[in-house]
């Protein structure tokens, strides 16, 4: 059996988010990172070489309600608060934004459940790269479901999500802030919402 109900492979371009979305949900996240040489858009940090991995669990009083993301290890430590409520363990899955690393995104695709497409809707100058890899998922992974993340709109320069899927050419993107607990779990929440959905057709058909 997976170790996880639910495995999310989370892209997008260069400085999207992408890292800092994951180690919001699951401050115990691993990530195979460098420094930076320069900085980006005045900023120099870290950017992902390798991959972003977090563990979390969605977890449900009823089935109905959204519920709350989980870190895996305080799951684990507060298990029985949690007896009676559905419960999915999600595997989160980030993978490096420079367009040179698609083989690290190709590797890192197998068994995914879902996608979450991260964009910085502050940065207009990404938008480049950002369907390229739109792009670059949808042919990897078809009709699987995926959520497309407006992300950094507590930005003064953030362009709407209505905006960025505009750019994006695709029906709809959602705002976000990666860095706030509650943006990010909505984020993902969305996207399990149409993982649940998918797994009942599946089921009924």
């Amino acid at each position: 059996m997976k170790p996880y109900d639910y495995k999310v492979y989370v892209t997008g371009p260069f400085q999207a988010g992408k890292t800092t979305l994951i180690h919001t949900l699951d401050p115990d996240a691993i990530s195979i990172e460098r420094e930076m040489r320069e900085a980006y858009r005045g900023e120099k940090g870290t950017t992902t070489t390798g991959f972003d991995l977090g563990r979390v669990v969605w977890v449900r009083k009823e089935v109905h309600h959204d519920g709350l993301v989980v870190p895996k290890k305080e799951f684990e430590r507060e298990r029985a608060e949690y007896d009676g409520w559905t419960t999915r363990e999600i595997e989160l899955r980030g993978v490096p934004g420079q367009l040179h690393f698609k083989f690290v995104r190709d590797t890192m695709r197998m068994n995914t459940d879902g996608v979450l497409m991260i964009v910085d809707s502050s940065d207009y100058g990404m938008i480049g790269d950002a369907s390229a890899i739109l792009a670059e998922t949808i042919a990897a992974f078809g009709d699987i479901p995926l959520e497309v993340i407006a992300n950094k709109q507590d930005r003064n320069d953030a362009a709407s999500p209505e905006e960025v899927a505009t750019w994006l050419g695709v029906e709809k993107a959602t705002g976000m802030c990666a860095k706030d607990h509650e943006s990010a779990r909505e984020a993902l929440i969305r996207l399990l919402k149409k993982l649940e959905g998918a797994g009942e057709e599946g089921g009924s058909a």
